[in-house]
């Protein structure tokens, strides 16, 4: 069985049976936490630009958009919740960067629109993480200019709306090569609006792929391990399809490799600011006390990006390691409120911003540090596992560690169901009435006990 065939298989043929509880337990949970950080993303003003937009198109009412409650075709139901999922950039962080927007806005359009129950929600959910983790080969870092989220995202929403719908092996193979050509979004947009368009745009092409793979629309049928397809023409492996496709369900990766977010910023600034934070409780600084912090980044991460080292607006502070280190010295706390126009020019981050130093790893010290396995499959971020260095004015030297695997929201070190329901319902306040929130965390909570999901829509809803 050739490798887009043997995907397009696993896809239809996998039991929810054969799923681990721990994975469906996850699965849950990140898909609950994701449906708050939409509602927070609504009162954004990106989601405000994005959703009137799209309903100025019009269309058929067959699925909401949350918060709002308008209603519109599914496919533009699921671009505006997924923008909306990543507008914050407070989703999750997986495989392909970011599963949870992606996943569940384009599940929560086509499972109104289909009538699915929330258990067919997590089963397809976690059948499109698989997918889409599968067709993310790991350690393609140097120099990459893609944003993994939008390319390999859009297989993995194309899985998770094939198995929804049940089509038979050879459409899932039609609906993965229709995705392999939809494929796209590079890492020059982080910091701006058309990064969580990333998601959007992969949620509504989910459900276009499958749909039209249902309707009998053809494409090429090896899209995965083609000379000229999807792995080959991304990551330059294809060569590597059949090797990366037997690895589904050997085991299943979510519950090991999904990481909800404390922080809406850019995941690599989490080990910095729990690091910094946790060095000033352990010590009793602030800001006014530190002469200099070192913080110590790849040669290519993004964060240390010349467009970011002096962050203009939220969005682009979100992707600074310099502004995040000092938003934490400074406030001694990082939430959605630090990411606004207002913080952004606080003279105090601005001031502490001066003393915060990055240094860039030589490519020798990157090599060591992935044989050494503290930066477990390579990043694009620069997620070293290297310490975080604090000199203060009374001559006292502090650093602090926080291995990659050990961030706070990693598997590893869970940050347990009453913080992420305390996330919930604080992004939940920001779109919707008190009431409201806590129906939903008792309905949405629950997701796999869901008998129809064109039930439950109404409690996400103003």
């Amino acid at each position: 069985m050739r490798p887009t065939e043997y995907l397009a298989d696993w896809i239809v043929n996998t039991r929810y049976e054969d799923i681990p509880a721990k994975a469906k337990q996850v699965a849950q949970e990140t898909a609950f936490d994701c449906l708050g950080v939409m509602l927070a993303g609504s009162a954004q003003p990106l989601g405000n630009i994005i959703a009137g937009y799209v309903q100025e198109q019009g269309g058929k009412a067959e699925a909401t958009v949350v918060a709002t409650g308008r209603r519109l075709p599914a496919g533009s139901a699921a671009f505006v919740n997924g923008t909306f999922g990543h507008a914050l950039d407070y989703d999750d962080s997986s495989a392909f960067s970011h599963s949870a927007s992606i996943l569940l806005g384009t599940l929560l359009a086509l499972g109104e629109k289909t009538g699915a129950s929330g258990r067919d929600v997590v089963e397809a959910y976690i059948i499109g993480h698989e997918a889409g983790e599968a067709v993310t080969p790991r350690g393609k870092v140097e120099g990459y200019p893609f944003h993994k989220m939008p390319v390999s995202g859009r297989l993995g929403a194309a899985a998770a709306c094939a198995r929804l719908l049940k089509l038979d092996v050879k459409k899932v193979q039609m609906a993965m090569g229709i995705a392999g050509s939809m494929a796209s979004g590079v890492n020059h947009n982080h910091g701006t609006m058309s990064k969580p368009l990333h998601a959007g745009l992969a949620a509504r092409d989910g459900i276009i792929a499958a749909e039209l793979a249902a309707r009998g629309w053809t494409a090429g049928e090896s899209i995965l391990e083609h000379p000229s397809g999807f792995l080959e023409a991304f990551y330059g492996v294809g060569e590597e399809a059949t090797e990366l496709v037997q690895q589904l369900g050997n085991p299943f990766r979510i519950q090991d490799i999904v990481r909800i977010k404390k922080y809406p910023c850019g995941f690599a600034n989490h080990y910095t600011i729990d690091a910094m934070l946790e060095l000033m409780k352990e010590h009793h600084f602030d800001y006014r006390d530190v002469a200099e912090v070192e913080v110590q980044q790849g040669y290519y991460s993004h964060y240390i990006d010349p467009i970011y080292e002096r962050p203009r607006t939220g969005l682009s502070g979100k992707f600074s390691m310099r502004y995040n280190a000092a938003a934490a010295l400074a406030l001694g706390k990082v939430d959605i409120d630090t990411f606004n126009e207002k913080t952004i020019n606080d003279p105090r981050i601005l001031e502490t911003m001066d003393k915060v130093r990055i240094r860039v790893l030589s490519k020798w010290e990157v090599a060591q540090a992935n044989v050494e396995r503290r930066w477990p499959g390579g990043g694009s971020t620069g997620s070293t596992g290297k310490p975080v260095t604090v000199r203060l004015k009374d001559g006292r030297v502090l650093s602090k560690v926080i291995p990659p695997d050990r961030v706070l929201g990693g598997q590893k070190n869970p940050w347990g169901f009453e913080n992420i329901r305390a996330k919930f319902e604080t992004n939940a306040r920001l779109a919707l009435p008190e009431a409201k929130v806590q129906e939903a965390v008792r309905v949405w909570s629950r997701l796999e006990q869901i008998p129809d999901i064109r039930e439950a829509i109404h409690c996400v809803v103003a």
